[in-house]
């Protein structure tokens, strides 16, 4: 007693000095992708210092979820408590701003020239004015006009000789003052770019950066003397995932179909995955695993809502209805309080139960970026064993189709995906494979066969009128004719048809099947054979129609 006592003073005395802090390096070993989410795992090893110590674990996912954070590890150490933190950190204060000395006389004596260029354009732009309102009165004086009523020719010349040589003067200042403004526009255009550089030299030389929230796990660890662990933490992060997808290869007609299962790996958790094992696992953690309960369900006579209401109000008049009413009342209250009272959350906390799942060990390393791009992953191969047949419809086909009855794939845990499907090397289509619709067996369609050869052909009509009555009796017959061109044998399954009606004045009867397997439901006509190489197969079937001779038949 006193032992324990001592114990949680001195445990209580640690933490209110304050456990020491400390930033370890981590990377990411290992993570268990679950078709949405994942479960990371990082390492570290940490020289622990005597006493309590929080281990703090930076460049953690955004995307953490912080219920599912656990810690442990190997050494001598006593993992305390573990928790999920979000750091918001402080930009940095600014500095004074001050530029150096060259810069900042640089900018002065470009102040300086911007501030005489103004002075300068000022000038040049009263000086232009000047000379334009001189040369307005000269364009407006009346000898200037022909105006005038002088009539001594020579007075006349010295007045145009005057004009034009004052014009002539006029006009070069005005275009010398031109040429001063167009170059004082573009020394200040100069000026002005210089000094925006030299005004954002402090910014240029320090990059921007995004002071985002940093999110940690830290750990708090408790050691008794300086040793060396190993640190492991693991969370759940979302943003990550895999769907499956498979290749269905086939050499020849004589083997096992090859089953290639792969994932798409994807993430964009905020944390690259180099380097690292993965583990795939089938199993959903964000779906509910709290098994389902029954509630007592009730029945009763049905009452509509405003009818109940009007049915109260025009009792409400009577005595004997109140009293009625009251009884009904009664009854309900009774029944309510004979249920089971309301179920809490809690009485399931208890129930969870753990689904089975599959999981796929993947032993070569991978490096999986954030950028939410699959990435391929395989996971194993399997052999299906498989019976290959070719399948024929020669009403609507002339060539056949090899197809591969597939078995055993039940067993191998597989996920409704998408499956490539190839034969001899050749990419023929893809086809979905769904455990949870599909039967134990399944049929791949590999393409079309030209070695096996077809010919469907309607024998001549045998007519018999009936004695009596308006109706009349035809007889189809059919002729298949088959022939295996391939150097092996093989197994044919052919389908054909015959009519049916709806009509009751029309009546189909089906007179030789060929030993075909007949389906009066669906009219359905198939064959099994097996048909030897370069042998002839001959299949027929004739049916019988009788309809009214004087209404014409659709089709038969």
């Amino acid at each position: 007693m006193k032992k324990t006592i001592l114990f949680a003073i001195l445990f209580i005395a640690g933490h209110a000095h304050g456990a020491n802090e400390k930033t370890v390096k981590s990377s990411v070993k290992k993570v268990t992708v679950f078709t949405q989410g994942a479960q990371v795992f990082r390492s570290s090893t940490v020289t622990l210092n005597q006493g309590t110590t929080d281990l703090v674990f930076s460049g953690i996912s955004p995307f953490i979820n912080p219920a599912s954070v656990q810690a442990g590890g190997k050494g001598n150490f006593v993992v305390l408590e573990v928790k999920h933190n979000i750091k918001y950190p402080e930009p940095p204060k600014p500095k004074d701003g001050t530029l150096p000395k060259e810069i900042q006389r640089e900018i002065n004596l470009i102040e300086d020239s911007l501030t005489e260029f103004g002075f300068v354009k000022d000038e040049l732009t009263e000086r232009k004015s000047a000379l334009q309102l001189e040369k307005d009165m000269i364009l407006k004086n009346k000898l200037a006009l022909s105006e005038g009523k002088s009539d001594s020719l020579p007075i006349l010349k010295q007045a145009m000789e005057f004009f034009r040589l004052k014009l002539s003067d006029i006009n070069a200042q005005l275009n010398k003052i031109k040429r001063s403004e167009k170059s004082i526009i573009a020394g200040t255009t100069r000026l002005n770019a210089r000094l925006a550089d030299l005004r954002t030299y402090k910014n240029s030389e320090e990059p921007i950066v995004k002071y985002e929230p940093i999110h940690e796990v830290i750990v708090s660890v408790s050691a008794d003397e300086v040793v060396t662990v190993n640190v492991d933490v693991s969370y759940m992060v979302s943003q990550a995932g895999w769907t499956p997808s498979y290749d269905l290869r086939s050499s020849t007609s004589s083997e096992p179909i090859q089953l290639t299962y792969k994932a798409n790996v994807f993430q964009n958790s905020g944390e690259d995955w180099n380097d690292v094992r993965l583990k795939l696992s089938t199993g959903n953690p964000n779906r509910s695993n709290i098994k389902p309960a029954l509630p007592p369900w009730y029945i009763n006579y049905f009452t509509g809502t405003r009818e109940s209401v009007l049915q109260l109000s025009a009792r409400s008049k009577s005595p004997q209805n109140t009293d009625a009413g009251n009884v009904e009342m009664d009854a309900v209250r009774k029944d309510l309080n004979e249920m089971s009272p309301a179920q809490s959350a809690a009485n399931f906390s208890q129930l969870v139960e753990t689904m089975t799942n599959v999981e796929f060990d993947i032993k070569l390393p991978y490096n999986i970026p954030s950028d939410n791009i699959t990435h391929m992953v395989s996971i194993k191969k399997s052999e299906l064993p498989s019976e290959y047949y070719h399948f024929l419809v020669p009403k609507i086909e002339s060539e056949a189709f090899l197809v591969a009855r597939v078995t055993g794939w039940e067993n191998l845990n597989l996920l409704p995906g998408r499956a490539n499907v190839f034969y001899e090397g050749t990419y023929v289509g893809e086809t979905v494979l769904n455990p949870s619709i599909i039967n134990d067996t399944m049929e791949l369609a590999l393409g079309r066969d030209n070695g096996i050869t077809v010919t469907r052909t309607k024998l001549p009509v045998k007519e018999s009128n009936k004695l009596i009555g308006n109706e009349v009796t035809k007889t189809i017959v059919y002729e298949l004719r088959m022939k295996n061109n391939k150097s092996k044998s093989i197994n044919l399954v052919v389908e054909d048809q015959i009519p049916l009606t709806i009509n009751k004045d029309i009546k189909v009867e089906m007179k030789e099947t060929g030993k075909a397997n007949y389906n009066t439901v669906t009219g359905l006509l198939k064959w099994k054979e097996t048909v030897g190489s370069k042998e002839y197969k001959t299949l027929r079937f004739s049916y019988a129609v009788t309809y009214n001779k004087d209404m014409p038949l659709s089709m038969y």
